[in-house]
């Protein structure tokens, strides 16, 4: 696959720290907590969202608030007259995002997203990257998890190419998930999936393949899932396989054939309950996440662990804005998370939630 932005003929403009980041989706789960770690990053902020008294009430002593809403482009350039990042939450994504990214793109203004949904980052990709990297603008779609793609660039970095194969697995223990996280499970179980092979992505599904995955707590059992590393890996590798897979039964694999008749009772258990868990449960989440690269002479294994999962991609969010903001994506277009910072450097913002637990050759 060929990237679709050219490189910045000049250096980015730093912006200034009066400039505000826009969250849209700030007054849900997860737009809440990345307001909170764009402050404490000390990045002024903008609550977006369809309710002003709603947005008064989450907003903070120096914030700024614009009423908007995900289906009125009018309503969201207006939104971001003056803001020189846009972070939006406000998923499911395929049903709501693409009027944001178009806004984006047209006022000058970055964009980051929450998104797990691959159909949706595959079209930021193919639709969007070429008019942003023209417009001088930076697309980061399903940033929210980069750690994936950093310990896949990790794991790549110096090995003789073409790879054959990078592989990205993850695990995770006490993770609960948010309402807002189950109605977009519901979305992307009713969505195509692809991988990468021989050079261009092909038709998946959720457990379409499992292997077993070294990570810090043992060796597991991983299935296919429709991560975002097959659109994102091959744009700064040459490798001929990618796929994306998270820890579960094998059995799970098999229940992967019929995955979209699951959608109903996930859309239906998103309307109950809790917004997302309490932060004392939040907090004792953990995950791992592993990469794996190999290489006609070798290969290499790259593995981060981390804590607090919502806290983690709230971080994982804000720490790119204040990575754009600081002059340090390194072209314009839609890039992938190790295509516009590099990989360590960007891991080491994410302490103390993330770590680098260990790169190792094979």
């Amino acid at each position: 696959m060929t990237s679709s932005f050219i490189q910045a003929p000049y250096p980015q403009p730093l912006a200034t720290n009066e400039q505000p980041v826009a969250v849209l989706g700030a007054t849900g789960y997860t737009g809440s907590l990345v307001c909170e770690q764009l402050r404490e990053l000390g990045l002024s902020v903008r609550l977006l969202g369809r309710r002003r008294d709603e947005l008064e009430r989450r907003a903070q002593s120096g914030d700024e608030i614009a009423v908007a809403d995900v289906s009125d482009w009018d309503s969201l350039a207006e939104a971001l007259k003056g803001c020189f990042a846009v972070i939006s939450t406000a998923g499911p994504f395929l049903q709501r995002g693409f009027a944001t990214v178009d806004a984006a793109i047209a006022s000058g203004v970055h964009y980051l997203d929450s998104s797990t949904e691959q159909t949706y980052s595959r079209q930021i990709y193919e639709r969007f990257g070429g008019r942003a990297a023209e417009a001088g603008v930076v697309l980061l779609t399903a940033f929210a998890n980069a750690p994936g793609d950093l310990a896949a660039g990790l794991a790549a970095d110096g090995l003789d190419g073409p790879l054959e194969e990078v592989i990205v697995a993850n695990e995770q223990s006490g993770f609960v998930f948010s309402r807002g996280s189950r109605e977009t499970l519901a979305q992307v179980l009713e969505q195509p999936q692809a991988a990468w092979e021989d050079g261009r992505l092909v038709p998946s599904r959720f457990g379409a393949t499992t292997r077993r995955v070294r990570f810090p707590s043992g060796e597991h059992t991983v299935v296919e899932w429709g991560g975002p590393e097959p659109l994102t890996v091959p744009r700064h590798a040459d490798v001929r396989r990618v796929r994306a897979y998270a820890k579960a039964p094998r059995a799970a694999a098999v229940t992967g054939r019929f995955a979209s008749r699951l959608a109903p009772l996930v859309r239906l258990s998103a309307r109950v309950g809790r917004p997302g868990p309490p932060p004392e449960k939040r907090r004792k989440a953990t995950f791992s996440i592993v990469a794996e690269a190999t290489g006609p002479e070798g290969g290499r294994r790259a593995t981060l662990i981390g804590r607090d999962v919502y806290g983690t991609a709230a971080l994982v969010l804000a720490s790119g804005a204040k990575a754009l903001r600081d002059g340090e994506a390194r072209s314009t277009g839609a890039l992938a998370p190790a295509e516009a910072f590099e990989p360590r450097a960007f891991v080491t913002r994410l302490g103390p939630l993330v770590q680098l637990e260990s790169l190792v050759d094979l």
